[in-house]
């Protein structure tokens, strides 16, 4: 197996991360979530982003995002299912990225 160029992790996450990041900043995000009862901006975007793990707990999230404080996650996560469904949370991110 050949093997990479040197940084090329580095370099695909700095050429990917603007188009995964610009839809956690959207206001179109905020307008679908927003419809679906939760406009918390620090709610939707963990919910936006966690809902692919599923209906998980704060412990999972905060592991998986590794840089946010754990005691902000559990403010919102899991009460952001009570809310909104996981796969409703990614339709609603899906449709917020195809607006954006």
């Amino acid at each position: 197996m050949p093997s990479l160029p040197p940084r090329a992790g580095r370099r695909c996450h700095n050429a990917l991360n603007p188009l995964h990041s610009c839809v956690y900043f959207s206001p179109d995000l905020g307008k679908e979530f927003g419809e679906l009862g939760l406009d918390d901006p620090t709610a939707v975007y963990f919910a936006a982003r966690a809902a692919v793990l599923g209906a998980v707990g704060p412990g999972t999230v905060t592991a998986a995002f590794y840089n946010f404080n754990h005691e902000l996650v559990s403010r919102h996560v899991p009460a952001v299912w009570s809310v909104v469904t996981p796969p409703a949370a990614v339709g609603a991110r899906l449709r917020a990225a195809d607006a954006t």
